[in-house]
């Protein structure tokens, strides 16, 4: 027994200098966690160690754990703990990577407490395929594996141990906010696309460049922003140029316009009338200037009279 022990406590040393990530895969028995672990170890690299593809390898063996194995695998039992860890740990040692996906493990909350307190390993997160128990059953009997569990009473109570044993193992990794659920009755590729999210690093997600808004969303985006700004910051409206005594806006307007220089290039001049008022109360239209009128090619500026008329009030 004590080179046991000496043999134990050097695979956990070496397996706590390894550091490994750890991710426990749990779903009911054809809940289809095995197909979506063989997409997770093809896309990211993870190592699959499956539990029970262990068992069933230890089972083969012919070794005397192997049979106690078998008896309690028809039975619809779960193996002892230690049995399992050992071959968890064989595994992960032997293996070149750090990243693993443990499958179908651990299967009770005896299970979790003694991984943990053996190896010191916390898995970094639950990836838990929740299935209905009619769509498990109708993929265990069609999926004709030759499995000697593959039967409607042992899947039955295959079933019945994972509701029972399983689920708090699930509960207790969700009170730690560790649980990522997997809807699992859905077709295979949109289960997948779902995994997918779980797996990519925060940083790719960050990265990702948004879709390019629709000329329709930025205009209800300007709109939006419009509505939001206070009204003491937005622009007042443009005022009205002020009017002189008498004067009509309109004539208010037309003398804020820009004026054009007389005699530009390719315009004709007239003349100007302005109005004035003598001390007599007489007024008279005078040409002060010339200003442009139509546009004429190749025209010369109009010299006119200076007095045009005289009116008497």
């Amino acid at each position: 027994m004590g080179t046991v022990s000496v043999a134990n406590k050097d695979i956990n040393v070496s397996l706590a200098e390894k550091k490994p990530r750890v991710v426990f895969v749990l779903g009911g028995p054809g809940s289809g966690k095995g197909t979506q672990c063989a997409n997770i170890v093809e896309h990211f690299h993870y190592t699959h160690l499956s539990a029970g593809d262990l068992l069933r390898a230890e089972i083969k063996s012919g070794s005397e754990n192997g049979t106690m194995i078998q008896n309690m695998i028809k039975e619809g039992k779960i193996v002892p703990s230690e049995v399992t860890i050992k071959l968890l740990q064989k595994a992960m040692l032997e293996s070149d990577n750090d990243k693993f996906l443990i499958d179908g493990f651990p299967r009770n909350e005896e299970n979790r407490a003694a991984f943990e307190a053996v190896t010191k390993i916390e898995p970094e997160f639950v990836l838990f395929f929740n299935c209905p128990e009619e769509e498990m059953e109708k993929r265990l009997l069609s999926r004709n594996q030759g499995r000697e569990d593959d039967n409607i009473e042992t899947i039955r109570k295959r079933f019945n141990v994972f509701l029972e044993s399983s689920l708090p193992v699930i509960e207790h990794y969700k009170a730690k906010e560790k649980v990522r659920e997997i809807e699992a009755a859905k077709p295979i590729g949109e289960v997948f696309e779902a995994v997918k999210v779980v797996f990519t690093p925060k940083a790719e997600k960050a990265n990702e460049v948004p879709p390019a808004a629709s000329s329709s969303e930025e205009e209800d985006e300007e709109d939006s922003k419009t509505q939001s700004t206070p009204l003491n910051q937005q622009s007042p409206p443009p005022r009205k140029p002020a009017k002189r005594p008498g004067e009509s806006e309109l004539d208010a307007n037309e003398a804020k316009r820009p004026k054009k220089k007389v005699g530009e290039e390719g315009m004709a001049t007239a003349p100007v009338v302005e109005e004035i008022w003598g001390k007599d109360g007489i007024s008279g239209k005078v040409e002060s200037s010339t200003a442009p009128t139509k546009k004429i090619d190749d025209a010369v500026p109009i010299e006119v009279d200076k007095v045009v008329s005289q009116e008497f009030r």
